[in-house]
């Protein structure tokens, strides 16, 4: 079983100007210049040798100057993978507030970028060996130490009333959610909640369990041959129908068609 999938890619990227959120840990690393990386609360510049972290869950999207010569490196790490980095440099006082992020942006000086280059090289050529987990884990510590040290943005953990509701949002994302419920169980007013929430996220909340919704949606396409009804059940959408309708608007094609394309 893969614990990281990486990609080089040159050109428009699928998600662009569109908000979507990683399944797994998710490191950037930029080599053109121009344009931004938006999150919730951030506004950060799309620049040669700028490596960006960002955790599972964390929705966000990148705007390019020029989308055809957007150039970029991806490395999607798994929990397990991750949390194994984790063990290895949490105890350790000056990574205690790095693993408590919700984005960590780092300026790579030029002097450092031909060791990040080198880093991803070993990453691409191990990614697919046997004994790839202790190389990746290697190249992971490395990435690590370099976000935390060249820092320059970062956003702290969603905590507090914040925390909980985004929680309870994604622990019943198949439920019938409903805003009155959510504030219920936070305790905290739907008018302040509502404000607080899109200020921190950058969308409202049904935009934000809608969002959700459809990335497990893509999960389920791309790994199961589950029926298409099935599906939008188990994801949390009230027909069938409502979530063609849905994953058409959001993703730009039906969900058939999306999975006869993650199939090619």
């Amino acid at each position: 079983m893969k614990t990281a999938i990486y990609l080089h890619d040159i050109g428009k990227d699928p998600h662009y100007k569109t908000w979507h959120a990683p399944r797994w840990n998710l490191l950037i690393y930029f080599y053109s210049n121009g344009g931004s990386l938006v999150t919730g609360e951030k506004v950060l510049p799309i620049k040669r040798g700028a490596l960006a972290f960002i955790p599972s869950g964390t929705y966000h999207y990148t705007m390019p100057d020029v989308p055809e010569h957007y150039d970029r490196t991806k490395l999607s790490v798994s929990a397990s993978l991750f949390s194994r980095v984790m063990e290895l440099l949490g105890k350790n006082p000056e990574y205690k507030n790095f693993f408590a992020k919700s984005l960590v942006y780092a300026e790579i000086p030029p002097e450092q970028q031909p060791l990040v280059d080198q880093i991803f090289e070993q990453v691409s050529t191990s990614i697919d060996r046997p004994d790839r987990e202790p190389l990746l884990l290697s190249c992971l510590l490395q990435l690590v130490y370099l976000l935390n040290r060249y820092t320059t943005e970062s956003t702290a953990t969603a905590g507090g009333f914040m925390g909980r509701a985004i929680k309870h949002i994604n622990e019943h994302i198949a439920a019938d959610l409903d805003i009155n419920d959510i504030c219920q169980v936070i305790g905290i007013s739907k008018y302040y909640f509502c404000r607080r929430f899109k200020e921190h996220t950058g969308m409202t909340v049904m935009k934000y369990i809608l969002q959700t919704r459809i990335i497990l949606a893509k999960g389920e396409l791309e790994k199961t041959t589950a029926p298409i009804t099935e599906i939008s059940e188990r994801c949390g959408f009230s027909s069938t129908s409502y979530f063609c309708r849905a994953f058409k608007q959001e993703v730009g094609c039906s969900p058939l068609q999306y999975r006869k394309q993650m199939r090619k």
